[in-house]
Protein backbone atom coordinates (compact mmCIF):
# COMPACT_ATOMS: atom_id res chain seq x y z
CA UNK A 1 0.00 0.00 0.00
CA UNK A 2 1.31 3.35 -1.06
CA UNK A 3 1.47 5.97 1.83
CA UNK A 4 -0.46 9.18 0.77
CA UNK A 5 1.80 11.24 2.32
CA UNK A 6 4.50 9.63 -0.05
CA UNK A 7 2.55 10.84 -3.12
CA UNK A 8 1.28 14.18 -1.82
CA UNK A 9 4.89 15.16 -1.58
CA UNK A 10 5.93 14.06 -5.28
CA UNK A 11 3.03 16.00 -6.20
CA UNK A 12 3.77 19.11 -4.39
CA UNK A 13 7.49 18.50 -5.82
CA UNK A 14 6.33 17.86 -9.52
CA UNK A 15 3.89 21.29 -9.21
CA UNK A 16 7.04 22.94 -7.52
CA UNK A 17 9.65 22.27 -10.08
CA UNK A 18 7.13 23.05 -12.89
CA UNK A 19 5.61 26.19 -11.86
CA UNK A 20 8.18 28.00 -9.09
CA UNK A 21 9.61 31.00 -9.72
CA UNK A 22 12.61 32.84 -7.46
CA UNK A 23 11.61 35.30 -4.75
CA UNK A 24 13.10 36.17 -1.73
CA UNK A 25 12.31 36.09 1.37
CA UNK A 26 13.39 39.72 3.39
CA UNK A 27 12.60 38.92 7.82
CA UNK A 28 10.72 41.84 8.98
CA UNK A 29 11.06 42.81 12.94
CA UNK A 30 9.14 45.42 13.96
CA UNK A 31 9.02 46.77 10.40
CA UNK A 32 12.81 46.83 9.65
CA UNK A 33 14.88 44.35 8.52
CA UNK A 34 15.80 41.86 11.19
CA UNK A 35 19.41 41.27 11.81
CA UNK A 36 18.60 38.00 13.32
CA UNK A 37 17.31 35.90 10.03
CA UNK A 38 19.20 36.06 6.65
CA UNK A 39 17.27 37.42 3.51
CA UNK A 40 16.97 34.48 1.36
CA UNK A 41 16.01 32.82 -2.43
CA UNK A 42 14.46 30.39 -2.69
CA UNK A 43 11.38 29.16 -5.40
CA UNK A 44 8.18 28.43 -5.01
CA UNK A 45 4.55 28.76 -6.60
CA UNK A 46 3.19 32.31 -6.46
CA UNK A 47 -0.32 32.02 -7.28
CA UNK A 48 -1.56 35.94 -8.27
CA UNK A 49 -5.29 36.68 -9.16
CA UNK A 50 -5.98 38.08 -12.77
CA UNK A 51 -6.88 41.61 -12.87
CA UNK A 52 -10.36 40.48 -12.80
CA UNK A 53 -9.46 38.55 -9.27
CA UNK A 54 -9.76 35.59 -10.10
CA UNK A 55 -7.29 32.24 -9.84
CA UNK A 56 -7.91 29.17 -11.32
CA UNK A 57 -6.90 26.24 -8.76
CA UNK A 58 -6.95 23.44 -11.02
CA UNK A 59 -9.54 21.45 -12.49
CA UNK A 60 -11.55 24.20 -13.75
CA UNK A 61 -11.82 25.48 -10.71
CA UNK A 62 -11.87 29.26 -10.14
CA UNK A 63 -12.20 31.26 -7.57
CA UNK A 64 -12.20 34.82 -6.12
CA UNK A 65 -9.02 37.04 -4.50
CA UNK A 66 -8.99 40.21 -4.13
CA UNK A 67 -6.50 41.69 -6.78
CA UNK A 68 -3.87 42.86 -3.93
CA UNK A 69 -3.56 39.74 -2.63
CA UNK A 70 -1.95 36.50 -3.16
CA UNK A 71 -0.47 32.97 -2.18
CA UNK A 72 3.12 31.25 -1.84
CA UNK A 73 3.83 27.91 -2.10
CA UNK A 74 7.03 26.74 -0.68
CA UNK A 75 8.26 23.01 -0.39
CA UNK A 76 9.65 21.86 2.92
CA UNK A 77 12.50 20.28 2.11
CA UNK A 78 13.42 23.99 0.15
CA UNK A 79 13.54 25.83 3.67
CA UNK A 80 16.63 24.84 5.46
CA UNK A 81 16.74 26.62 8.37
CA UNK A 82 13.82 29.48 7.06
CA UNK A 83 11.68 30.93 9.11
CA UNK A 84 8.75 32.94 8.21
CA UNK A 85 6.60 35.20 10.40
CA UNK A 86 3.94 37.78 10.18
CA UNK A 87 5.16 40.96 8.60
CA UNK A 88 7.80 39.37 6.83
CA UNK A 89 8.61 40.82 3.14
CA UNK A 90 8.27 38.72 0.21
CA UNK A 91 9.53 39.57 -3.30
CA UNK A 92 9.29 38.32 -6.65
CA UNK A 93 12.21 38.40 -8.22
CA UNK A 94 11.18 36.48 -11.69
CA UNK A 95 7.89 39.22 -12.02
CA UNK A 96 7.96 42.30 -13.48
CA UNK A 97 8.91 45.35 -11.29
CA UNK A 98 10.12 42.76 -8.77
CA UNK A 99 6.65 43.40 -6.65
CA UNK A 100 6.50 42.43 -2.74
CA UNK A 101 4.04 41.70 -0.50
CA UNK A 102 3.53 41.26 2.95
CA UNK A 103 3.12 37.62 4.86
CA UNK A 104 0.10 38.27 6.52
CA UNK A 105 -0.25 34.58 7.40
CA UNK A 106 1.89 31.29 7.58
CA UNK A 107 -0.32 27.96 7.44
CA UNK A 108 2.23 24.88 7.88
CA UNK A 109 -0.13 22.45 8.59
CA UNK A 110 0.93 20.59 5.35
CA UNK A 111 3.16 17.72 5.45
CA UNK A 112 5.21 18.97 2.25
CA UNK A 113 4.71 22.56 1.93
CA UNK A 114 4.27 25.64 3.65
CA UNK A 115 1.85 28.37 2.49
CA UNK A 116 2.02 32.29 2.69
CA UNK A 117 -1.08 34.43 2.52
CA UNK A 118 0.24 37.84 1.12
CA UNK A 119 -0.88 41.26 0.93
CA UNK A 120 0.75 43.13 -1.62
CA UNK A 121 2.47 46.55 -0.45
Amino acid sequence: MVDWRTLEAKADRTIGATFGEGVRHLPQKNGTADPGRPVTNLRGVLHTPSPEGTINIGADIVTNMAASEAALVIERADLGSVIFRKGDVIRGNELPGTPLWEVKAVNDRYTSIIVLSLNQK
